[in-house]
């Protein structure tokens, strides 16, 4: 439902996604929002079948308070956002090593702080922090200049640390470490060039090599602290809208009638 491949980008580590199966992808979406994610991250690997949600039963009334506030907001660019960070959640899971881990994704869409975090860990000690950055964008280079960008500055500044620290403790949570050996390992951290940071911006065309330009500039050190990813959504108004139908006919298949 995903492919990931690399790309030569001389301002960082260049990454191309592209869906490959809307349908698949709109079921893993659809599991994500009831927080089945290890059901979703299993259709995404292939170890599950995709009818494996077929066990899934929620209460109607939940399954229609999803699609109201997730799929049909007011404003149909936050649901776009929305949906778009929960493909990068998943696409996150594609290239792990060994000890990485992925915080949950955010409830909802305006949910402010990281789009996401990943925890880079070594021989039981957290080496490193992804921060990664999500826009489905049809502008995606005004909006890295603009957006983007300012982010990155403050977080290279020392900004947002008691952030970073209450995310790494909970996803630590998730590898099952206690709070308190969470808490320990994160006052270990050396902050510095341990922040590293994924740019992820949806491309209606092709990739221009001046996408991530200054990226370099603002987050210097090595290649891996910098990661441009993109992926390919011809029209992406028109396509949101079409996934988000998906994604709620595949919501629907788990409500169940008290």
């Amino acid at each position: 439902m995903l492919k990931r491949d690399l790309l030569d980008d001389k301002h960082c580590q260049g990454v191309t996604f592209a869906v490959t199966d809307a349908d698949i992808l709109a079921r893993a979406i659809a599991m994500v929002l009831v927080q089945e994610y290890a059901l979703a991250r299993s259709i995404l690997s292939g170890d599950a079948i995709a009818d494996d949600g077929d066990a899934i039963a929620l209460d109607a009334n939940e399954i229609d308070d999803i699609v109201a506030r997730r799929l049909k907001p007011a404003d149909v660019y936050h649901r776009d956002g929305f949906l778009f960070q929960l493909i990068m959640w998943l696409a996150a899971h594609l290239d792990l090593e060994d000890g990485d881990l992925v915080a949950l994704p955010h409830a909802q869409a305006s949910a402010k702080g990281q789009d996401s975090i990943v925890v880079h860990r070594a021989d039981g000690a957290v080496v490193a922090l992804s921060i990664c950055e999500d826009k489905a964008t049809e502008n995606p280079r005004d909006t890295i200049r603009g957006e983007v960008w300012p982010e990155i500055r403050d977080y290279e500044a020392g900004g947002r640390r008691d952030e970073l620290r209450s995310n790494i403790i909970a996803t630590l949570g998730l590898g099952g470490i206690p709070a308190n050996e969470a808490a320990v390992l994160v006052r270990r951290i050396s902050w510095e060039n341990k922040r590293r940071y994924r740019v992820r911006v949806t491309l209606e065309g092709t990739r221009s090599k001046g996408l991530f330009k200054g990226f370099d500039e603002i987050v210097t050190g090595t290649l891996e602290r910098r990661r441009g990813e993109t992926v390919h959504v011809p029209k992406l108004r028109a396509w949101m809208n079409e996934f988000a139908a998906k994604v709620e006919a595949e919501l629907g298949r788990y409500a169940r009638e008290e």
